[in-house]
């Protein structure tokens, strides 16, 4: 019974640390202009709309500048597509929350786990890496279902579902572009992850040898 509360306290404190790094990684990305810029120019198609690519520089930094909670004008977007910004800037600020409330919520379930139990931590971690496994899989077999299907979960509306033929938000950012930026996310989070998840087996053996 120890080991298999050990294994679930272990799975619990990886996968707040995941929802850290991930919460920091994300909000990082959704406010850098730069990378906004790359994207626009490497999948973005706005001529239809009159937008040319030599506005995307400046589109992309007055983007970021928003998103990170400073005024920005933003001329460029109708009245639907700011409101769904506002919801992305009001989702990143709950985002800089969580990961700052989280890092002491993982640390305290670590230290609940008094006894060390590598076997335990050994089980922990693999049932974190298979829920990362079925949410890494859901995304490769059907990206566009499984980013529906997240934005139903962090939107309570339906301001994300814009028109191509008349929304400009959507035309910069086409849905190949989430799919290039989620691999980006994920080679930035996992290292990190399993840096994080060393770190713990490393004080998991130390606490272990002091017993």
């Amino acid at each position: 019974m120890r080991r298999v509360l050990y294994s679930l306290g272990t799975a619990v404190c990886l996968l707040l640390i995941l929802i850290v790094i991930t919460c920091a990684a994300v909000t990082h990305m959704g406010r850098d202009g730069a990378l906004y810029a790359r994207c626009f120019h490497a999948y973005a198609g706005t001529e239809h709309l009159g937008v040319t690519e030599d506005r995307y520089d400046e589109i992309a930094q007055a983007l970021a500048v928003y998103l990170s909670g400073d005024s920005a004008e933003m001329p460029y977007f109708n009245e639907k597509e700011l409101t769904h910004l506002n919801d992305i800037r009001l989702l990143f600020a709950l985002f800089d929350k969580a990961w700052l409330l989280l890092i002491p919520a993982a640390a305290l379930v670590f230290l609940l786990l008094k006894r060390p139990d590598p076997k335990g931590l050994a089980f922990g971690s693999a049932l974190a890496v298979l829920i990362l496994l079925a949410i890494g899989t859901c995304f490769s077999v059907n990206f566009e279902g499984a980013f529906i299907a997240l934005h139903k979960v962090l939107f309570t509306n339906d301001l994300w579902l814009l028109d191509p033929r008349t929304d400009l938000l959507i035309c910069l950012m086409p849905e190949r572009m989430f799919s290039a930026l989620a691999v980006q996310l994920a080679l930035t989070v996992l290292p990190g992850w399993l840096l994080a998840a060393t770190v713990l087996a490393v004080i998991c053996v130390l606490r272990k040898r002091h017993i």
